[in-house]
């Protein structure tokens, strides 16, 4: 009986354990993202304050404004409608092909 009490014990820390460490990879990656997005969202909102316009897309923040982005991994949707409105920003994490 102790003995299958120990099974036990050791097979649901052994289960919270890979459910813990599953759910700091979700959050960590979906903190990746929340700061690719802010980050992007901070220096259009820059360039707007310095010259009056949004930039037209990703390529303007990366030239004129130091933007880095790991393309291999983050693909970037860029709504721009006019000079004046805020762009809509969307980031996503791409997939790997390992094959």
């Amino acid at each position: 009986m102790k003995n299958m009490l120990k099974i036990i014990l050791l097979i649901v820390i052994i289960m919270v354990s890979i459910y813990a460490f599953n759910s700091t990879s979700t959050y960590s990656s979906n903190e990746d993202l929340k700061r690719v997005s802010d980050t992007i969202n901070q220096l259009s909102l820059k360039c707007y304050s310095i010259e009056g316009k949004y930039p037209k897309d990703i390529e303007y923040l990366k030239e004129n404004y130091g933007l880095l982005l790991n393309d291999e991994d983050y693909q970037v949707i860029y709504y721009y409608e006019g000079d004046n409105l805020k762009p809509r920003i969307e980031v996503f994490k791409k997939e790997k092909n390992y094959e």
